[in-house]
């Protein structure tokens, strides 16, 4: 049987990532009913394979994109010898500035050769990232731990998939995905992330992070540094046995603490295989 792996976020009360958890400590259930958990790997134990998307669509320019860049370059220098990096800067198309396998010290020099105008292709950019992870995967080893960053200011506004789409491939995927929104009215007035990305973070087991002012956005990279870094990655057999390729909804619990407990909202199971 398919091994089910979920990354899991355990944070106290006080928003204090919780240590030194095992598989004693968790309750995992699948469609409502408990599941044995079979491996816990702790946290801090597994290399990350990283999409930065920046959005540098014409309303990101000046400030914006230049924040944007800076907060990138120095999540970039933090990244150690196992992780992987890619860049994807889109607006209405998606490039990749940066792809898996390049040197990683070019990412400054990727980053620095942004500039703002177009519209906004949100969702056509985040199926680029999850299938780069996906074909990045293969033969990979040791196992890591897949993390999509976007950032954006804005709606999509020229994608030619729908949200639905992107949500279900992101969900295939098994990547978390963080959003960083930069949205505002005309009068620089704060709005809030728009519902599609709380929507991916929620069903991914990401977050979305509210940039009200940019000068936090090097510090909200830290954060989201500080997180994917000591996420608990575990893994279960699923009791039920069928292949039929439906999605199945997961919810975690930390049994012996009191703790604040996010990872993705389910997964699809294997289907039949195909006859030849």
């Amino acid at each position: 049987m398919d091994l089910v792996s979920l990354d899991v976020c355990a944070k106290d009360p006080t928003g204090r990532l919780l240590a030194e958890l095992s598989a004693a400590d968790f309750l995992v259930l699948e469609n409502g009913k408990r599941q044995s958990v079979s491996i816990v790997m702790p946290s801090g134990a597994v290399p990350l394979t990283v999409v930065l998307l920046i959005d540098h669509s014409s309303s990101m320019y000046g400030p914006k994109l230049a924040r944007a860049q800076e907060a990138a370059r120095l999540f970039a220098s933090r990244l150690g010898p196992e992780d992987r990096l890619e860049i994807i800067a889109f607006n209405q198309q998606a490039q990749r500035v940066l792809a898996f396998g390049d040197d990683p010290s070019r990412a400054a020099a990727a980053l620095s050769s942004i500039g703002s105008f177009g519209g906004t292709s949100l969702y056509e950019a985040l199926l680029v990232a999850a299938n780069d992870l996906v074909h990045a995967r293969a033969g990979m080893e040791p196992e890591t731990r897949e993390v999509i960053i976007v950032l954006s200011d804005g709606e999509d506004t020229a994608s030619v998939v729908g949200f639905d789409e992107a949500l279900q491939v992101l969900r295939r995927s098994g990547a978390l995905v963080y959003a960083l929104s930069l949205r505002a009215d005309a009068k620089g007035v704060w709005l809030g992330a728009t519902w599609p990305l709380l929507e991916l973070a929620r069903d991914t087991g990401g977050r979305t992070l509210s940039v009200p002012i940019l000068d936090k956005l090097p510090a909200l990279y830290e954060e989201i540094a500080a997180e994917v870094r000591h996420l608990y990655r575990i893994g279960y057999v699923s009791n039920d046995e069928r292949r039929d390729g439906q999605w199945r909804q997961v919810a975690v619990r930390v049994l012996t603490r009191d703790a604040r407990v996010r990872t993705r909202a389910g997964y699809y199971a294997a289907g039949q295989p195909k006859a030849r």
